[in-house]
């Protein structure tokens, strides 16, 4: 996760100098992870995209899976995410690298199966940005400027140090 002050880039002659300039604290979580049931979702304010990535987390070769339930946000990620339904609708193994914003928790109770009934905790945010796509092991869309890296696509790095390193 990565926490980062922004303020607005400049001042519009528009804006009152009286006015005080608007600071905000962004918390982002970038990761990996598989796509799941992306729907179309019908709000007061129109209709909107929105799925579930089952990230990976911990080791490697016994990873395990933080469900998060995202809304997308901004016009490429919404693209992206659509041109991802048919090979979600057949089950194919969708990876994303992904950077998430405005990360909520709720919980949710089971509707259906052998556990109907219990809840669950649901982690809830707006997917920001989709920084490549894999399907079935083959990478088929990769950002400009990916701050992630696909599976498999980094040869083993020399680790550099900085001379004063604890």
């Amino acid at each position: 996760m990565t926490a980062t002050a922004n303020t607005p880039a400049s001042n519009n002659a528009s804006h009152s100098s009286s006015q005080p300039k608007a600071e905000y604290f962004n918390l982002n979580v970038t990761g990996i992870g598989y796509l799941k049931n992306i729907r179309k979702v019908a709000g007061t304010t129109g209709e909107f995209t929105c799925a579930v990535i089952n990230a990976l987390t911990g080791p490697t070769d016994n990873a395990s899976y933080t469900r998060f339930d995202v809304t997308v946000a901004g016009k490429e990620s919404v693209s992206l995410i659509n041109r991802c339904q048919k090979s979600v609708d057949e089950e194919k193994q969708v990876l994303i690298g992904f950077v998430l914003s405005g990360l909520t928790a709720d919980v949710f109770t089971l509707s259906k199966g052998d556990h109907a009934g219990e809840s669950r905790p649901s982690l809830k945010a707006r997917l920001i940005a989709v920084e490549w796509i894999k399907i079935g092991g083959e990478i088929v869309f990769k950002s400009e400027k990916p701050t992630s890296t696909p599976p498999g696509q980094n040869a083993e790095q020399l680790k550099s140090y900085a001379d004063n390193s604890f």
